[in-house]
């Protein structure tokens, strides 16, 4: 596929997320970048004010547990994190929360997704093609609203995989490409560290995440294993998937793949 009609895929606007919420961190702010940093596995450390950031949390089997997106405004460390993993997210941090003497509280505001296909000041993530951003607003108005689907299928060609209930504790880093877009590997230890480290650096990973564009003469294989759901957009079906390296050449070759990433 070419990268103009790759672009054209992905209309540039906002959205509100309505299955996302903001859980916001009350507290001394030492002791808030404390207790995030010892369990988040990115590097919060490079968060300067107004960005933000990919992160995640494992359990001590570096499986992973809960994904979000991090804010700072500056004073205030906020989680942006999907409704239906929530309470799974409050539940791992609230014994260390405890422990460090804050609080989590879950923010009225509202999660507002931007899609642009320039550069944004604030994005999460990007490449030649768009942009994508998150921000934190009392109410939502748009000129130029997108459907949920449009949202989730750039965050899957940008290589972010967000995910479902049913993913917990199922997958480690490396299987979901978040070694790439959530993980540290120059920070200290966070709960899994040690396990994610060391499939990093000494293990052999013959699995693939990978985004898949296809049109309807693609015939679902055997050989893919399906991460997530399908988002039709226009003729092409977007949606990510896990194979062996060794049959990546043999994949590229399957009727209706219109482009592999």
């Amino acid at each position: 596929m070419k990268i103009n009609n790759l672009k054209k895929l992905i209309q540039s606007g906002s959205i509100h997320l309505k299955n996302s919420c903001v859980i916001e961190i009350i507290g001394d702010k030492d002791k808030v970048f404390d207790l995030l940093q010892g369990q988040v596995t990115s590097d919060i450390k490079l968060l300067e004010d107004g960005q933000s950031q990919l992160s995640c949390i494992c359990n001590h089997k570096g499986m992973i547990m809960a994904d979000f997106i991090i804010i700072f405004d500056g004073e205030c460390y906020k989680l942006v994190v999907k409704e239906n993993i929530e309470n799974i997210l409050i539940k791992e941090l609230t014994p260390f929360a405890n422990l460090s003497s804050v609080k989590l509280l879950k923010s009225k505001l509202k999660v507002i997704g931007t899609i642009s296909h320039t550069k944004i000041p604030n994005s999460y993530l990007s490449n030649e093609l768009f942009s994508t951003c998150v921000d934190l607003k009392d109410a939502f108005e748009s000129n130029n609203e997108i459907s949920e689907d449009v949202w989730e299928a750039s965050n899957k060609l940008l290589g972010n995989y967000f995910l479902e209930e049913s993913d917990i504790s199922k997958f480690r880093p490396q299987e979901l490409n978040y070694d790439e877009l959530r993980v540290s590997f120059d920070k200290g230890c966070y709960r899994g560290q040690e396990i994610v480290a060391r499939m990093r650096y000494l293990g052999v990973n013959r699995r693939k995440f990978l985004t898949f564009v296809v049109n309807d003469d693609y015939v679902d294989s055997e050989d893919v294993r399906l991460i997530g759901n399908k988002i039709k957009i226009n003729k092409n079906y977007i949606f990510n998937g896990i194979i062996l390296r060794d049959q990546l050449d043999t994949i590229k070759k399957l009727p209706g793949i219109e482009l592999i990433s």
